[in-house]
């Protein structure tokens, strides 16, 4: 069974030939098959709902993203020469 992703990422593919052709017919082509496909997607997300990962952590406990990498030893943002520990 094909889900919304793929049908998305299929409107995609032909979102991005469209771009490619010469022809206006073939680009027009493109453009409907991606439309289509993006209907599809966004009745399959009705369907079956789409659901946004949880996070277990409150807001309170959360690293902000760019301190986690600093907090990472031996990356470049660690402030540690690399190979240091």
């Amino acid at each position: 069974m094909v889900t919304a992703i793929e049908y998305r990422a299929m409107a995609l593919e032909h979102h991005r030939w469209a771009g490619m052709c010469r022809s206006p017919e073939s680009r027009e082509e493109h453009f409907r098959l991606e439309k289509e496909l993006l209907a599809l997607a966004n009745s399959e997300e009705r369907l079956h709902g789409v659901h946004a990962p949880e996070h277990k952590q409150s807001a309170a406990g959360k690293i902000h993203p760019s301190k986690e990498i600093a907090r990472r030893p031996n990356s470049p943002h660690s402030g540690l020469p690399l190979g240091a520990s």
